[in-house]
């Protein structure tokens, strides 16, 4: 065996790579970190086709004006990307959120349009391959996103602790840090407004200036989270001065993510933001209950087929929480069916009931735009209200644009399920009635 000289050991290792060059070596051997960036970015238009055939297609926030949209893949051509808006579709149980699906405006971008930010969205390291995560980091970096870089090898780490080492010298280098002998801080992160958790390598220093920028934003925050509550956590439930911002279910979820995402900061330690926080806690609970308990009410009024009763009933509820759409139904139904509507619409014992029930359809409308049936329930009643002549042309006028909604979203398509046969046959019938 051939010895080598002390010499030549020396040039080898003053060749070899540097330590913070490991993690793309050891993912993408005799490649630089510029040749990694380029070819990630050269091929994500033939990963983003890929991915379309796959049942969960890529999503991101985009910017309409001033307002940040949601929406999802719907094309792709080269470099030229279609989105389309995403709306509610339906509740999951089991996670209690909503589900997603796509609907309405259009949005075509170049890919070189994306932040780089959206992207890195895309790749979850624990459903994505290493060596996807380690190549998109690269590209991050040289797009400057270094905090990005380091939320996706960070990442990486947590599912895949053998890189943990390389990944923890690579951020390093990148932020000009030296990793001390006891490693890097893992912190954890918490997206609130897109509800998305995630990790970051830190030094000391580091972590302790972000803390103090979350600290700042924590006060803000604080008050904006007061102001979905209805900033009343004293009066008792259904006699509170103001109605929740948001579903309970979900706002009860918001509270426990904004103590994850201020959680270390002196602003969440006071005693005083643990009691606000505690209060509020409570607040929401005692609303849930005290919406169940008296949900009964309403269900045995109408049973008993007093619907103006559970009408009334209803309502007081949907004040406690007035975006909870299966509250929203209930309520929208038991004013229907107190208006005694007949004559295939054109007449209502009780025309306010029938124009309350189709504003309340309006109201489910704006929660799950997809839904055909609330449209044709929408026309029924505004067509009803018209019984009342101070309402007539505008409640014949908002039914026709309702069922005319129905046709031209089942117009000329040959997919159509049987619920969107059924409604556009309904819609049809309406419109005859009503001219």
């Amino acid at each position: 065996m051939q010895l080598l000289r002390p010499a030549t050991l020396l040039l080898i290792a003053l060749l070899a790579a540097p330590a913070w060059a490991e993690l793309v070596e050891a993912h993408f051997p005799g490649k630089s970190e510029d040749a990694v960036a380029s070819e990630f970015e050269a091929g994500l238009s033939a990963w983003l086709q890929a991915r379309m055939k796959e049942p969960t297609k890529p999503q991101m926030y985009t910017v309409d004006g001033k307002t940040e949209v949601f929406v999802e893949l719907t094309a792709i051509d080269g470099v030229n990307t279609t989105w389309m808006t995403l709306v509610r579709i339906g509740w999951i149980s089991d996670t209690n959120r909503y589900g997603w699906g796509p609907y309405g405006k259009e949005y075509k971008l170049e890919l070189s349009e994306i932040p780089p930010r959206e992207v890195a969205g895309w790749f979850v390291p624990k459903y994505r391959s290493p060596q996807e995560i380690v190549a998109l980091a690269c590209w991050l970096a040289s797009k400057g996103e270094l905090l990005e870089a380091n939320a996706k090898v960070a990442g990486l780490a947590a599912v895949k602790e053998e890189v943990k080492k390389d990944a923890q010298a690579w951020i390093a280098a990148k932020n000009g840090w030296t990793v001390p002998a006891e490693g890097l801080e893992v912190v954890a992160t918490h997206d609130l407004e897109r509800n998305e958790d995630g990790v970051l390598f830190l030094t000391k220093a580091a972590a302790a200036d972000r803390l103090k920028e979350l600290d700042k934003e924590a006060k803000k925050a604080f008050k904006e989270l007061e102001k979905l509550q209805g900033m009343d956590v004293k009066s008792k439930p259904g006699m509170r001065k103001n109605s929740p911002g948001l579903r309970l279910v979900i706002l009860q979820d918001y509270v426990d993510r904004f103590e994850r995402r201020y959680a270390g900061t002196s602003f969440i330690d006071k005693k005083g933001t643990k009691e606000d926080l505690e209060a509020i806690r409570a607040a929401i609970k005692a609303d849930m209950e005290y919406v169940e308990t008296e949900k009964y009410k309403a269900e045995r009024a109408g049973i008993d087929g007093d619907w103006a009763a559970a009408a009334a009933a209803y309502e007081t509820l949907l004040r406690v929480d007035p975006l909870n759409p299966d509250l929203v139904l209930s309520t929208a139904e038991a004013f229907s069916k107190a208006a005694k509507i007949t004559d295939g619409a054109r007449r209502a014992e009780d025309p306010a009931s029938a124009k309350r029930a189709a504003l309340l359809y309006e109201r489910l409308l704006e929660i799950y735009p997809r839904a055909l049936g609330f449209h044709n329930h929408a026309g029924v009643n505004w067509l009803a209200a018209g019984s009342d002549s101070k309402v007539a042309s505008d409640g014949k006028k908002r039914a026709k644009e309702h069922h005319e909604e129905v046709i031209r979203r089942t117009d000329n398509r040959s997919d159509l399920s049987e619920s969107e046969k059924s409604n556009r046959e309904y819609a049809e019938g309406q419109l005859k009635l009503i001219k």
